[in-house]
């Protein structure tokens, strides 16, 4: 799939267990495998090694006493483990022991920085001395590489690599750091463009967008400290088994639509929306990840091309301004993508074809398909029952007018979404 100069890479962790099948594609790879029991109740366990927001300790509570207060608040009604012992009740928990092992560190820093890299100086430098604790909003405490005992590597990003790592002081948060080289952003001129990604990703708090806890930087590298996304790279499951059932596919339309909501409620446009951009959490969530395209965006109207050519829509193909709308329209090219296996406008002979379909939006359905989720994506001509009144729906996610695309809100109460969505889900929450 082409790109336009994606900023930050992808975390690569574990790999994700499936589910059983629903009705595949005529183009669909093996059915996925369902999921073993036994996995569920590890995951859960260490979710309680998530970090909660480090706050500075000149604020309201330090970041120990934040944990011990979170954890201490689901004793009432959740056991506590440790060791071979369980407590249940309102009886006061003793501290966790569990501990998680993040694997051998490579000594991959310390050897890429000896040969990686230039210090900078002069205006770049200051602009990317980036500290959390200096923030404007919700500082954080210090940090320093000296605070973590390091573990296996993620993965490579274009600008540095990605680890696991556990900080020393108790409770001993499990995140990734990931490294920036900052002469790197500055040949690459996207020095402003590394600084809104930080400063959009810090202040967002949803629990399908991958958390910014802090940062900080030394002489030649910015580190960012990420929630660690357990279950790792979405594209890597998209791309070993073709495609998802619908049921899978649903549950993480669902999923993304809710928090394309709440990105879009703070005038946030992501502009970027593709599977190399999705991680999974510890329990098969999906986390929104990269927001080096995205924009802070009040008056909600912009021009700039950017993002993935697949996954452009008709306005942006024509220079034409842009809103939020962008993201429905990938959402819809999205939900295509983890049913077919490829977005539907893609013409891998040539890219003027793609922009030519993109424009037409000619698009084609392979058989197969349910007709709600054709409904969803392109098609008027399904109708529904709700309470007891039939409507038939005439918006959808990939219509070339950006005004006449589905809103969110009514993606997320689409009979197709609603079809599958587990009953009394906290929707992000549920376990695939």
């Amino acid at each position: 799939m082409a790109t336009m100069g994606a900023v930050t890479g992808r975390i690569a962790a574990l790999e994700l267990s499936n589910k059983k099948p629903g009705p595949t594609t005529s183009s669909a790879r093996p059915p996925l495998r369902s999921k073993q029991s036994s996995q569920t109740s590890v995951a859960k366990l260490l979710t309680k090694y998530a970090a909660p927001n480090l706050v500075h300790a000149s604020g309201s509570m330090k970041s120990t006493e934040l944990t011990a207060q979170a954890l201490s608040s689901t004793v009432a009604t959740k056991a506590k483990v440790t060791g071979a012992r369980t407590y249940t009740g309102n009886t006061p928990a003793p501290e966790i022991t569990l501990s998680f092992d993040i694997g051998n560190y490579d000594g991959g820093l310390e050897l890429e920085n000896e040969k990686r890299g230039e210090k900078i100086f002069g205006e770049a430098a200051q602009e990317l001395a980036l500290d959390s604790s200096s923030a404007q909003t919700s500082p954080t405490r210090e940090w320093s590489l000296h605070n973590f005992d390091m573990g296996r590597p993620l993965g490579k990003g274009k600008f540095g690599r990605v680890y696991m790592v556990r900080t020393k002081a108790k409770p001993k948060y499990i995140l990734a750091l990931k490294t920036l080289y900052k002469s790197e952003i500055v040949a690459g001129k996207v020095e402003k463009q590394i600084r809104r990604e930080i400063e959009i990703q810090q202040n967002l708090r949803h629990q399908n967008v991958l958390r910014l806890y802090g940062y900080f930087h030394d002489e030649k590298r910015i580190f960012l400290m990420l929630e660690f996304a357990g279950k790792g790279e979405l594209y890597k499951q998209l791309s070993k088994f073709g495609c998802f059932s619908e049921k899978r596919s649903s549950r993480y339309i669902d999923q993304m639509a809710d928090a394309l909501s709440y990105l879009h409620s703070k005038h946030v446009i992501h502009r970027d929306i593709k599977p190399e951009n999705l991680l999974l959490g510890l329990n098969g969530e999906l986390k929104i990840a990269d927001f080096g395209w995205s924009v802070h965006a009040p008056g909600n109207r912009r021009r700039t091309m950017c993002g993935t050519l697949d996954y452009l829509p008709p306005e942006m193909v024509e220079g034409k301004e842009h809103s939020e709308k962008v993201d429905y329209w990938a959402l819809g090219v999205l939900t295509y993508e983890f049913l077919i296996g490829n977005p539907p406008f893609e013409d891998r002979k040539s890219v003027n074809n793609t922009y030519r379909r993109i424009m037409k939006v000619d698009l084609r359905f392979p058989p197969g398909m349910s007709a709600e989720v054709k409904d969803l994506i392109a098609r008027a001509s399904f109708s529904c029952a709700i309470s007891s009144i039939f409507v038939n729906l005439y918006e959808q996610l990939l219509r070339h007018e950006p005004q006449d695309r589905i809103p969110l809100v009514d993606v997320l109460g689409h009979p197709w979404i609603v079809k599958y969505r587990p009953k009394n889900c906290n929707r992000g929450s549920e376990v695939y």
